[in-house]
């Protein structure tokens, strides 16, 4: 029984509760840096080969939903419950019982902070007490006593409380979020997903510094609901995303497309825009595909002979490209100037090479939740630290004066300061 009850307390405990948080930071933070949801491939591309495997082993490319990160979330909520449940009836016997004349006189020890010649009920209203009580001993002796913001007391537990409920809406909010991802240039209109929505990317501008740098990507969109007919449009940029139809859109990344153009017999018989990674089922030739694989906007060799880029700059546009015939490379190569791909009297050209942009579309249901417990810590924190409970009380002494002393428990001796202060130049 010893055993359950430090157990409980252990769950219970600040420390715990402390620990978990940096734990829970520490491991959004790598979340934040590794991108979420890649392919495998990517991963290997992007980090070592042991590396790779480690975020593939634990989850950290799908943090959020991962087993172990759940577990920590549900330790955390555990742990706010039981603390709030545990405080409940004593912050409730504070509220009813624990502020009282008799309670501030068994802590006295008779000194008073301030002596007045006349009634101070006048002093304590001028200190903000609205409820000013007043009791006559047995032995005749005259107390008046207030008291004022008893409800600061509930500032932590309703800390306690925001922050479960903001984990809790995060949470839910990871892993039942709906995402979808659209991407092109402007003047392309795509499905998201399956949700009956089409998201039509207006224009895609990067905004430059005067050194050349980026300063913003920004997208203007539209999205339409395909059984209404209804639009709506919005511009999503960096770190501001825009929203539509409860749908938030936001400005994700952005890379190269191209305009690839088939010709047969001096006709061109296909066009199409790919940005790098697609693809394109060459019409007429059974079985052919051409993979778009990159983009250099200013094409050059390094020493060793590795295509390179010096700058973003459109100086000397260069693709590379791999043309495949049923999963069979049949070549691989990078165009540049007026170079083509000939195959059987085929032609293919590359041709107005542009940035794309990709957009991420979500819905969050719980975001409100999260909001809540937002506005719930906003609260808990001024109720903390500008509603802090305060007392007051006064005793008539023999020859007519009262001596006035006080209580608070935070910021005490500020408080006996203002009291001192305020009592000396009280006339009544």
């Amino acid at each position: 029984m010893k055993d359950l009850k430090k157990l409980g307390r252990f769950f219970c405990s600040m420390k715990f509760a402390l620990g978990l948080l940096l734990v829970l930071a520490a491991v959004c933070t790598v979340g934040s840096l590794i991108p979420q949801k890649q392919a495998e491939m990517y991963y290997v591309n992007q980090y070592s080969e042991q590396a790779a495997r480690a975020i593939l082993l634990f989850g950290v490319d799908d943090l959020f939903h991962s087993w172990w990160f759940l577990v920590l979330t549900g330790l955390l909520c555990l742990n706010l419950i039981l603390c709030n449940l545990v405080h409940v009836p004593k912050l409730r016997h504070r509220m009813k019982e624990g502020y009282s004349l008799a309670r501030c006189l068994k802590r006295w020890d008779g000194q008073a902070v301030v002596t007045v010649k006349e009634d101070p009920s006048g002093l304590f209203r001028k200190m903000g007490f609205r409820r000013i009580e007043k009791e006559t001993a047995e032995d005749g002796t005259e107390y008046l006593y207030a008291v004022r913001n008893k409800i600061g007391i509930w500032g932590a537990w309703l800390c306690h409380l925001g922050i479960l409920i903001l984990v809790v809406g995060f949470t839910l909010g990871q892993v039942l979020q709906i995402e979808h991802t659209v991407y092109g240039v402007p003047g392309q209109t795509k499905a998201v997903g399956d949700t009956g929505y089409e998201l039509t990317i207006d224009s895609f501008d990067i905004l430059l510094r005067e050194d050349e740098t980026v300063e913003q990507y920004q997208a203007d969109l539209t999205m339409t609901d395909t059984s209404s007919g209804e639009s709506r449009s919005g511009q999503a940029s960096v770190n501001h995303p825009t929203s539509m139809f409860g749908w938030k859109c936001y400005q994700n990344s952005t890379g190269w497309a191209a305009t690839v153009q088939v010709w047969k017999d001096g006709e061109m018989v296909q066009s199409q825009v790919l940005c790098t990674g697609e693809y394109i089922i060459v019409d007429g030739l059974d079985g052919v595909s051409l993979v778009f694989a990159a983009f250099y906007p200013d094409y050059a060799r390094s020493e060793t002979g590795e295509s390179m880029t010096l700058s973003s700059r459109l100086n000397n546009p260069a693709y590379l490209y791999r043309l495949y015939y049923h999963e069979q490379v049949l070549g691989m190569n990078v165009l540049t100037g007026d170079d083509k791909i000939t195959v059987e009297g085929y032609e293919i050209v590359f041709t107005e090479p542009q940035p794309y942009t990709l957009i991420q579309v979500k819905r969050d249901p719980y975001t409100g939740v999260a909001m809540l417990g937002g506005a719930l810590i906003l609260i808990a924190l001024i109720l903390a630290f500008y509603l802090r409970p305060e007392e007051v009380w006064a005793r008539k002494e023999k020859d007519g004066r009262y001596g006035v002393a006080g209580y608070s428990r935070k910021g005490g001796q500020l408080f006996l300061d203002t009291l001192k202060e305020k009592g000396e130049n009280y006339h009544g």
